[in-house]
């Protein structure tokens, strides 16, 4: 029967219409587009918070930061970014004694278990701790924490206070060769510095020497050179100054031009030990 044809074809059709709509994929309502990343905080020396010390000094968290930083971690006070490493910490009196302990926690807040705990001082009468010196805390504390943390500290060995000594200085006429070296002694002493009388004893020696040009026209050119070497006599570095004089104005008594020279001199020599002892200075 014709009829029958038309009918069979649209049968054919709608099958394989029905076919190809079972093969799309089913739309998913309400599914995000992209799958939400696990967020990864930083390591403990990429991002360490540093947090107030409870019950301590307002400032050990701060130094702590900068003890730390010179022990390339990245320590941070002051207001807390979310999701990083943390230590806490709290100062309790105990045994006669104030004591601060360190705590690590991982970005969760939770306690690594790895804490560190440092005698402060010794209490006294009243309300008052003897022997607190938040530099030396500081300083502790931070190679605590670089431990604590896989790191090696700080080597106490490389933190010797420097000591020198100041021979007479060479070729200096008039009284310069006593009035040089004292007047750098003096300068050196009070920029905190130790320096000896015995040379055996010191770490550094000083040596200066003085030079003058023959005089012409009245003037002469006066140089002195200062040499910092290590006591073993390994060179470390040196000071030179020069200046313009009227000729024969220093064959006697030095007076001010000493303190002058020496106090310059001073100056660059504290810039040569820096060079030469980084972890000390930074460590005071």
């Amino acid at each position: 029967m014709p009829y029958k044809k038309p009918l069979l074809l649209i049968n054919a059709i709608l099958s394989a219409a029905l076919l190809l709509t079972g093969c799309q994929p089913l739309e998913r309502p309400f599914q995000p587009e992209h799958k939400a990343s696990v967020r990864s905080a930083p390591g403990p020396r990429a991002a360490l918070y540093i947090a107030p010390v409870k019950d301590g000094p307002s400032k050990l968290d701060e130094l702590v930061v900068k003890q730390l930083q010179g022990l390339g971690i990245a320590a941070y006070f002051g207001e807390k970014i979310p999701y990083r490493y943390s230590v806490s910490s709290k100062v309790e009196i105990k045994e006669g004694a104030s004591f601060v302990t360190w705590k690590i926690h991982d970005p969760s807040g939770k306690d690594l278990n790895l804490s560190s705990s440092l005698k402060m001082g010794d209490l006294i009468a009243g309300p008052s701790i003897e022997g607190v010196d938040l530099n030396t805390i500081s300083l502790k504390s931070a190679s605590d924490i670089d431990i604590l943390l896989g790191g090696t500290g700080i080597n106490y060995a490389k933190l010797t206070k420097p000591v020198l000594y100041v021979p007479i200085v060479q070729g200096a006429p008039g009284d310069g060769a006593e009035s040089l070296s004292a007047a750098l002694q003096d300068n050196l002493s009070k920029m905190g510095l130790d320096v000896l009388t015995e040379q055996w004893k010191a770490t550094y020696v000083v040596k200066g020497t003085v030079s003058l040009t023959p005089p012409r026209a009245g003037t002469q050119v006066i140089s002195l050179l200062w040499q910092l070497e290590r006591r073993n006599g390994e060179y470390v570095g040196k000071i030179e100054q020069k200046n313009r004089i009227r000729a024969g104005s220093l064959n006697g008594p030095w007076g001010p031009v000493a303190e002058a020279a020496a106090s310059g001199a001073a100056r660059g020599l504290i810039k040569l030990l820096r060079e030469a002892e980084p972890d000390y200075f930074r460590s005071n």
